[in-house]
């Protein structure tokens, strides 16, 4: 029997709410059923029609989903033979993210990685003393937060924060300032997922800003952005895939 998602999901199904677009919910409850080991790594995940069927979807929906889920790297599709499941994302996600929002969680990370790679690049172009002053204080703050053993949510989001105010354009600190949400249940997350020690795992995200910083000082605009980059796609790999 199809399963339609205009009815009201139980609260522990995974599904997303009535409001979210039909891809995100069939994105989400595919990637919970991985996450459960419904389907495992190897599996051969059914055919686009069976799920359309399954989820009382179009085709059209059922493949947006799947783009989703080659791009996070949870399956791969092979030409006549189908989609099979490749990785394993972390089940803790749904403890930490609102029911509905992992999609939305997923998309930040990626929006995130082109906002803020050039942010990075435009604050190491037109950085001036007072700004790196900024960005160095907010890194301090980390080392803090490190000190007394702190998640150090707050820290982080400064640190991006102070990078996109060195920009010297408003609208990129003011998107920082809109996804500091996703920020927070991304650290929690990986905190939780994690497998380094406390200490080590927040040295290794201090680490990472440092070394953005250096770039952005040193008025390195392409090595800031890799950097920055190559930074929140770690800090997504480490949410959503637990690495």
């Amino acid at each position: 029997m199809a399963r339609s998602f205009q009815a009201q999901p139980d609260e522990n199904s995974g599904a997303l709410d009535s409001s979210r677009s039909l891809s995100d919910r069939v994105y989400e409850e595919i990637y919970r059923r991985i996450s459960c080991d419904e389907w495992v790594k190897g599996d051969r995940l059914p055919t686009e029609v069976e799920l359309a069927e399954q989820f009382g979807v179009s085709r059209t929906v059922v493949r947006e989903a799947l783009l989703r889920l080659r791009i996070d790297g949870l399956i791969t599709s092979r030409p006549g033979a189908g989609s099979f499941v490749t990785g394993k994302p972390s089940r803790t996600v749904f403890e930490f993210a609102r029911p509905g929002s992992i999609a939305d969680i997923q998309r930040c990370y990626e929006f995130r990685v082109g906002i803020e790679g050039e942010s990075a690049f435009l604050a190491a172009e037109r950085r001036s003393q007072k700004r790196l002053e900024d960005i160095e204080n907010a890194l301090k703050a980390m080392d803090a937060a490190i000190k007394r053993n702190d998640l150090g949510a707050e820290e982080d989001i400064g640190f991006h924060l102070s990078v996109a105010r060195a920009t010297e354009n408003d609208y990129y600190a003011k998107t920082i300032e809109v996804t500091t949400q996703a920020i927070r249940v991304g650290m929690q997350v990986a905190s939780a997922l994690s497998p380094l020690p406390p200490a080590e795992r927040l040295m290794l995200a201090y680490t990472e800003h440092m070394s953005i910083f250096e770039a952005i000082s040193d008025g390195d605009s392409e090595a800031a952005r890799a950097r920055m980059r190559a930074h929140i796609e770690s800090s997504r790999r480490r949410v959503f895939v637990g690495t």
